[in-house]
């Protein structure tokens, strides 16, 4: 046993060890997570004309029992899993990457608000920092500042990651009204009850965009961008029955697994999220049967292919300012 957790601590060592010689931590002044531990975001260097703006997931959290301390529904401090495993797009040696080259900032998340909260809330005997807009705002002034004129970006995230993507692409795209921008969310569709009370807990920062409500749903923030931004690209992904969405579904309507009924109303409100901001010509979706949460940290995708449409092509083409088509089973 012994020599087994030795075993786990030396190739932990050797992981970070490899972690510093790919990705750069960039320490945040005032930035912090749930549970008060420091904030900070990382950074692969490359072309400078060329960048990612990535958001982690990890969960959401909004009343005493998801927040709670032993809640395994959020990350309460950063942790980069992604990025030690080096898969998907994190495989920055790999030459079928899409990004290989570019310049990644990888944003955690550890915060339990979908990237956007501004409040410190007292769930009884416990605190819970919700400032994801603090630390995100961080990042964003880091590749403002250092990528004055990039020729392309690319906004994605997976899962809650998702929410943060296209919570602030209107930042990007305000900023950046010359380059080609790109918006990508993975598995992140944005189905919830309508007495979720998330956002008036975390006291986000929403989107600023003509038209849009107080209180957005997702697939109203991809239209509000397709058309405030023509010049823009936006693209969703998710599977037909995305299995970490359901589960979360499932919390807002009160269970602490799924029901058969609850995993078909999230199927049916999660293909109507996903198309309906269709009639944007900029605008398009990838589809793919099954149950597995997210794509861009897997190895799958490299290999998902629905119909006569590879996930990687479909991808690549987003990537490089093109509309692809849109894909489902």
């Amino acid at each position: 046993m012994r020599r087994f957790l030795s075993l786990l601590v030396f190739l932990g060592l050797a992981l970070a060890q490899g972690l510093s010689e790919v990705w750069k931590a960039v320490e945040v002044p005032g930035g912090i997570c749930a549970d008060g531990s420091p904030y900070r975001f990382y950074v692969s260097p490359g072309d400078p004309r060329r960048v990612v703006l990535d958001f982690q997931g990890g969960g959401a959290c909004w009343d005493a029992a998801t927040c709670s301390p032993e809640s395994p529904t959020y990350r309460r401090r950063v942790e980069v899993q992604e990025l030690l495993l080096a898969q998907g797009i994190y495989d920055r040696l790999s030459a079928a990457n899409p990004f290989q080259g570019w310049t990644h900032i990888f944003v955690p998340y550890c915060t339990g608000d979908l990237h956007v909260g501004r409040a410190t809330v007292d769930y009884g005997g416990f605190r819970v920092h919700h400032q994801g807009a603090r630390n995100a705002l961080a990042a964003l002034e880091y590749l403002f500042r250092n990528h004055a004129n990039p020729e392309r970006v690319f906004v994605t995230g997976c899962s809650a990651g998702a929410y943060g993507a296209v919570f602030w692409a209107d930042r990007v795209l305000a900023t950046y009204r010359n380059a080609q921008v790109a918006l990508c969310g993975d598995a992140g569709v944005g189905v919830r009850t309508e007495d979720f009370p998330g956002f008036r807990v975390w006291n986000p920062r929403l989107p600023e965009l003509p038209g849009l409500s107080p209180d957005p749903e997702v697939y109203q923030v991809y239209l509000a961008l397709s058309r405030a931004y023509p010049q823009g690209r936006f693209a969703q992904y998710t599977t037909l029955l995305d299995g970490t969405q359901v589960f979360f579904y499932g919390l807002m309507r009160g269970e602490r697994l799924p029901s058969e009924a609850t995993a078909r109303a999230w199927a049916e409100s999660a293909l109507r999220a996903v198309t309906a901001p269709a009639q944007a010509e900029n605008y398009t979706f990838y589809l793919a049967p099954g149950s597995q949460h997210c794509i861009l940290p897997r190895p799958e995708l490299y290999t998902l292919r629905v119909g006569e449409v590879a996930f990687l092509d479909w991808l690549r083409a987003l990537a490089e300012g093109k509309t692809p088509p849109r894909v489902r089973p």
